[in-house]
């Protein structure tokens, strides 16, 4: 199955996205907002194993037009979503997902005055994941007037983040207070060169198997 063959693009009109097709591929690497796309297409690039299905998801309609020269090569194994990812992880079966990936999630999904909101989302995201996969999600700690971090307030939030996760149902893996070195984006790039003012966090959550 060719999904670029005729260059057609799903967009957040299309409601009824049938997920079927994954089964012919033994992994799935799923993006949630992933901004113009390079650093999905760069790790389907840089990945040897051939029947490993990548699927982004944008909702910013702006960002997802810009995704179309990244596309050029017409790889078959990755995919552009324009849509709300809430509306197309719903549609994924029940442990589907290798890895998840939230890279800088916007705050409506990851601050503490918008929890009540996204839980339920992230207790979905656990779902999806296979029993040997994972969340790895990488965000961000600043000061509300974007002054230097006081290293305590960031040591309280790290702290929040990591409690908040475990509550929702998830294994606390690695952790890592930068980005990974072969993840790299616009404002990975733009975040990790300000460490004052920027206090980054990378987390691996799995999932309990028993």
């Amino acid at each position: 199955m060719n999904l670029f063959k005729s260059n057609v693009f799903l967009d957040q009109m299309d409601h009824c996205m049938d997920m079927s097709f994954l089964n012919k591929y033994d992994k799935l690497i799923v993006e949630l907002g992933y901004g113009d796309g390079k650093l999905l297409y760069q790790l389907s690039t840089k990945d040897e194993n051939t029947n490993t299905f990548y699927l982004g998801i944008e909702i910013d309609s702006s960002q997802y037009r810009r995704s179309y020269p990244t596309l050029s090569n017409r790889k078959h194994n990755l995919l552009f979503v324009n849509s709300s990812f809430e509306e197309i992880i719903a549609k994924l079966p029940d442990y589907s997902a290798d890895e998840i990936l939230s890279i800088l999630p916007h705050p409506k999904y990851i601050d503490r005055k918008n929890e009540r909101f996204w839980r339920p989302i992230y207790k979905t995201i656990l779902r999806k994941i296979k029993k040997n996969g994972h969340l790895l999600l990488i965000t961000e700690f600043t000061d509300e007037l974007f002054s230097p971090v006081i290293y305590n307030d960031y040591v309280n939030w790290k702290g929040w983040i990591i409690e908040t996760f475990t509550d929702l149902g998830f294994i606390v893996g690695n952790i890592i207070e930068e980005v990974p070195h072969t993840y790299t984006s616009k404002f990975i790039d733009l975040f990790s060169n300000d460490q004052e003012r920027i206090k980054i966090l990378t987390l691996y959550l799995t999932k309990n198997c028993n």
